[in-house]
């Protein structure tokens, strides 16, 4: 189940035919369940491949805007939004929905018609596969692009399964992380076996928000148990987040960890976690 990266030449992106740069690497961090870091991965990984040196475009893919919000931006607002773009009602060029938000670190901000674009899209030919379109009329200026995805397995989870290269998957450590885990596992087995013509890279876990206690493991047995069935997956655990101020409090201030608390062990986790996509992209 843990699949290595092929090494980096053009697969899908329709814009690499001609091109010699290499492809944007795009990394879905998805899991259905809510409040398992989804958000907190995306952001802090995004922000310390940033910070060592590479041009990151984010996407907020869930409605609930939690990335947006983190990142202290602004909604999107009609008529260029991403839902707009995805739905085809708008059909300007895709680097128009592209905002700043510090050197390297570029977003496509949710906005409020996102409640309504599952509606729309399953109402579309090629459904699944808009946001690979989108993606693909990008200039080639990024060498990663990171999908905060919805807490649903949905079509919009599907659209960014479908555009990724590689997943990403944040959990916590009880027991529901287990079942969760399972249907989307499922789930990506499904859309490859429909969709996809090249199998998607399940770079590993990142156990977030963990309750530590002595010799920093985790502090109840639930917790030690859960992360004992983890380990037995073929499905590596890439980082253990401990639950800690800094990222709330980086949260609060729009700011990766990397930048807010460069010294902390969050942010060396992050980096690490960002040396990990990296090295599946080369």
């Amino acid at each position: 189940m843990n699949r290595t990266a092929e090494p980096r030449t053009c697969r899908t992106r329709a814009r690499c035919a001609t091109s010699t740069v290499l492809p944007m690497w795009t990394t879905a961090v998805v899991n259905q369940k809510g409040g398992v870091g989804k958000t907190a991965t995306t952001l802090n990984v995004g922000g310390a491949l940033a910070e060592a040196g590479h041009r990151v475009l984010l996407v907020d893919l869930d409605p609930q805007g939690h990335l947006t919000d983190a990142l202290r931006m602004a909604p999107a607002e009609d008529p260029a939004t991403l839902a707009a773009a995805l739905s085809g009602a708008w059909t300007g060029p895709p680097a128009d929905l592209v905002q700043t938000h510090s050197p390297g670190l570029d977003v496509i901000t949710t906005s409020l018609d996102m409640f309504t674009l599952g509606r729309e899209l399953d109402r579309l030919r090629a459904r699944e596969e808009r946001l690979t379109r989108l993606l693909a009329g990008l200039p080639d200026s990024y060498d990663h692009c990171l999908i905060d995805c919805p807490p649903a397995l949905d079509i919009l989870t599907d659209n960014a399964l479908t555009a990724a290269d590689g997943v990403l998957i944040p959990v916590q450590a009880e027991d529901s992380s287990l079942r969760a885990l399972r249907l989307l596992l499922a789930q990506i087995d499904a859309l490859e076996a429909e969709l996809r013509r090249q199998p998607l890279v399940l770079h590993g876990l990142v156990v977030s928000m963990l309750e530590r206690g002595a010799e920093g493991r985790a502090r109840s047995n639930v917790g030690r148990s859960v992360i004992a069935a983890l380990e037995q997956l073929p499905l590596p655990i890439l980082a253990t987040v401990p639950r800690g101020v800094v990222v709330t409090e980086a949260w609060r201030y729009g700011q990766p960890v990397v930048t807010y608390a460069e010294g902390s062990e969050h942010a060396e986790l992050y980096r690490a976690l960002a040396a990990d996509l990296d090295k599946a992209a080369a």
